[in-house]
C-alpha cells in the first residue's frame, strides 16, 4: 500500500481562525396553518427547478459496464484518511485512535471520510453549493483534502458538527415527515442542478445497488420499470437518500440538519419523494403526511409510477436488515399497489445486511 501523501487541504479558514457557528436555538418560523419551520431562503429566491427549462431524464442507461463499484474501502485506507483529516486545524477533537470509523466527532467539528469506491470528493463539495444557495439546514464545510493511498486519490472533509439525533417512528413522526418533505422541496425548487445524472451512464443500476449484488436480473427489471417511469420527466437537483429515517438529524419535531447525499444527484423530483416516502412507510408513517409538508404542484401521476418501485426497493433492505415488522408495512402498500413485484424480488441474503437504515 502507498505512503499517504501530506494531503491537499483547502483554503478554508480552520476553527483556529473563526468560532465555530452556534447552534441554531431561536424558535424557527413557521409556514402559515402548518407546524412545519421555514428553514430556506425567501419568496424572493430564484427557483430552479421543475420548468419548461428544466432537463428531462433521457433513456436511463441499463448497462452493467459503466456501473461504478460501491464496494467498501479496504479498513488501513479509511485509517490514513481519519489520520489526515485530524491534522487539519478545523478539527478540534482528540485524535483518532480507533480503526474503521469513517465519522469521528470532535467537540463543534466531526470528520467524515470516504469508505466506499464511488464516493467522490465532488459530491461533498457541491453539496456546500446547495446548502448556500438554497438554505438547506445542513452541516457546514470546515475544510477538506485528499491523499493518495492505495493506489488512488481519496478524501477527507471536516464539517461543523449539529446538534440533533437520528429520528425512528412514534408520535412525532407525521410532524417530522412533513418537515423533511418541506425541506425537500425547498431543495427541488432552489438548488442548482449539478452533479451526477439519473440517465449517466451506470447511473441507473446504481440506484438498485443491494439488491443487484444480490440478484442482477432483479436489478435489471426493476431499473427497466424505472426507466419507464422516469423517461421524459423533468429533472432538479434532489438529495437521493432523505427521510425521517435517513440522513436526517432532529431535536423533537424540529428538523436540525440533512446529512449525506445519495449518488445520484440531479433526477426526477418525484423519485426523490417516492424514496423519502417508501422509508418512511417502514417507520409507521403515512403517504398524507409525506404530501402534505411537500406542498402542490406535484406530478401525482410519475409518483404513482415511482413508488411501488421504490417500496420493493426498501421492502428488500429491510429483509436484509431482519426488520419483519417494517417489511410487512410495505409488503401491504405493493399488495394494495403493484402485487406483481412481490414475486420479483429476490429472498433476504442469509446473511444479514449490515447497510444502516
Amino acid at each position: 500500500m502507498d505512503a499517504p501523501d501530506a494531503g491537499t487541504p483547502s483554503d478554508r479558514p480552520g476553527a483556529a481562525d473563526m468560532p465555530p457557528r452556534e447552534p441554531d436555538t431561536d424558535t424557527p418560523r413557521r409556514e402559515p396553518g402548518t407546524d412545519t419551520p421555514r428553514c430556506g431562503p425567501s419568496a424572493e429566491a430564484p427557483r430552479c427547478g421543475p420548468s419548461a427549462e428544466a432537463p428531462r431524464c433521457g433513456p436511463l442507461d441499463l448497462s452493467e459496464g459503466a456501473t461504478p463499484s460501491a464496494g467498501e474501502l479496504p479498513r488501513e485506507v479509511v485509517d490514513a484518511l481519519v489520520r489526515a483529516a485530524a491534522r487539519s486545524p478545523a478539527y478540534d477533537g482528540p485524535p483518532p485512535t480507533g480503526s474503521g470509523v469513517t465519522v469521528l466527532p470532535g467537540h463543534r467539528t466531526l470528520i467524515k471520510v470516504q469508505h466506499r469506491r464511488h464516493e467522490t470528493l465532488a459530491v461533498c463539495l457541491e453539496y456546500e453549493r446547495v446548502r448556500v444557495a438554497a438554505a438547506i439546514p445542513a452541516p457546514a464545510l470546515l475544510d477538506h483534502g485528499e491523499i493518495v493511498v492505495g493506489g488512488a486519490r481519496r478524501w477527507w472533509t471536516v464539517l461543523e458538527r449539529v446538534p440533533g439525533s437520528h429520528s425512528g417512528g412514534g408520535p412525532l413522526l407525521p410532524r417530522r415527515q412533513r418537515a423533511v418533505t418541506a425541506v425537500m422541496r425547498r431543495w427541488h425548487d432552489h438548488a442548482p442542478p449539478i452533479g451526477r445524472r439519473l440517465d449517466a451512464p451506470g447511473s441507473a443500476l446504481m440506484f438498485f445497488g443491494e439488491i443487484r449484488l444480490r440478484d442482477p436480473s432483479c436489478a435489471a427489471r426493476l431499473a427497466a420499470a424505472l426507466d419507464q417511469a422516469c423517461r421524459g420527466a423533468p429533472m432538479t437537483a434532489i438529495h437521493g437518500d432523505m427521510a425521517v429515517g435517513h440522513n436526517v438529524l432532529f431535536t423533537g419535531a424540529r428538523l436540525r440538519a440533512v446529512l449525506d447525499p445519495g449518488a445520484i444527484q440531479v433526477g426526477p423530483p418525484m423519485l426523490d419523494l417516492a424514496w423519502c416516502i417508501a422509508v418512511d412507510l417502514g417507520l409507521g408513517g403515512t403517504v398524507e403526511s409525506a404530501l402534505a409538508g411537500y406542498g402542490g404542484g406535484m406530478d401525482h401521476e410519475r409518483l404513482d409510477r415511482l413508488l411501488p418501485l421504490m417500496l420493493a426497493r426498501r421492502r428488500f433492505d429491510l429483509l436484509n436488515q431482519r426488520r419483519p415488522v417494517a417489511a410487512e408495512r410495505l409488503t401491504a402498500h405493493l399488495r394494495a399497489r403493484r402485487p406483481e413485484l412481490l414475486g420479483w424480488l429476490p429472498p433476504p441474503d442469509p446473511v444479514p445486511s449490515r447497510v444502516p437504515g
